[in-house]
């Protein structure tokens, strides 16, 4: 049989009906894609609206903080005997505000959590330098190789860290310059400045993870004229300050107190704390009449999270109410995104 050659109108049906078929599938993809371009505006309108949200929320925590701690009328702070660790939470463990739902009316769109306590109980690492064009305080020298040494590290490295900190090119006896940073790959320079951040301190040579988890809960970083810092230096709370943070402190050239004396401090100040430095026996007459211990703490540090649906915001704020008083209670430090 012979096959009839297709006419010209069939051809053009068939052209037709391809035409027909890619403008429906161009179609559709075109609608698909709006769609989902559609859909991710939404969502990120949504994750927006809600860190926004979020960052709100924070604030409102570090507002009632404040308005707290402005109600605190203690001459000394202490764990037991702070208002600010008590009336954040009733019933919570101390210094917690939350956990707590918010929401609107019987609305519920997720959850608080915030956490007051105190940042003067460590040692801050800025008190190294008085200033960061002077050389390094020879006492606090001495307080931070002693720490280091009850902590069974290399006190070598307190001069690594001053060599951070300081603005100058001349690396101390155990120090080191940008010299020993360049070096490595990738290479970096000393930050020149005060550290702002513990964690900072991970960066600087001899510092590995295994040493900085042994300092970081006897070290805190913050601006030295902060938290009624002296002549650079900031306090020490003795009240909230752990053993070895007082022994390494309360040690003199001529009196040494040693780690299980001050072990002995820890359990004497357990239930009522102390109101003056005069109760605490055995600690030198010379550290009594310095500026290196208090029994107030000025600066405190917040941590909030919040939730909302999906999104998630950390926040960390430092309070600092030495500038008057509790009556005007100032945020130094305000950061996103720390756990």
């Amino acid at each position: 049989m012979t096959r009839q050659p297709q006419s010209g109108s069939g051809k053009q049906q068939g052209v037709a009906l391809i035409t027909a078929i890619l403008l429906v599938a161009i179609a559709t993809l075109i609608a698909a894609k709006l769609s989902w371009d559609n859909q991710v505006s939404i969502r990120r309108t949504e994750t927006t609206l809600t860190q926004e949200q979020a960052r709100m929320i924070a604030l409102g925590g570090e507002a009632i903080a404040i308005d707290i701690l402005r109600d605190d009328e203690n001459d000394f702070d202490y764990p037991d005997s702070d208002n600010w660790n008590k009336q954040l939470a009733p019933g919570q463990p101390p210094g917690l505000l939350g956990p707590m739902e918010i929401g609107i009316e019987e609305l519920t769109i997720g959850q608080f959590q915030g956490h007051l306590t105190d940042a003067q109980g460590r040692l801050n690492i800025n008190n190294l330098l008085p200033d960061l064009e002077s050389d390094p305080d020879p006492i606090v020298i001495a307080q931070f190789k002693e720490l280091f040494t009850i902590l069974e590290l290399n006190p070598g490295l307190v001069d690594a860290i001053a060599d951070w900190i300081d603005t100058d090119t001349v690396a101390l006896s155990n120090g080191a310059e940008d010299g020993n940073y360049t070096a490595l790959d990738p290479g970096y320079r000393t930050a020149n400045s005060y550290i702002t951040s513990i964690s900072e301190l991970r960066a600087v040579n001899g510092i590995d993870e295994e040493t900085f988890l042994l300092l970081q809960p006897h070290l805190t970083a913050v601006h030295p004229d902060w938290c009624g810092g002296s002549g650079g230096y900031t306090p020490v709370n003795f009240n909230y300050a752990t053993a070895e943070v007082m022994a390494a402190v309360a040690t003199t050239q001529d009196q040494p107190v040693s780690l299980a004396e001050a072990e002995t401090w820890v359990s004497e100040r357990e239930f009522t704390g102390w109101e003056s430095l005069g109760e605490i026996n055995g600690l030198p007459e010379l550290i009594v009449n310095s500026n290196f211990v208090t029994l107030q703490s000025n600066c405190l540090e917040l941590y909030v999270n919040v939730e909302i649906g999906r999104s998630v915001l950390s926040m960390y704020s430092l309070l600092d109410r030495s500038s008057s008083g509790n009556s005007d209670i100032v945020t130094r430090v305000r950061a996103y995104g720390l756990d």
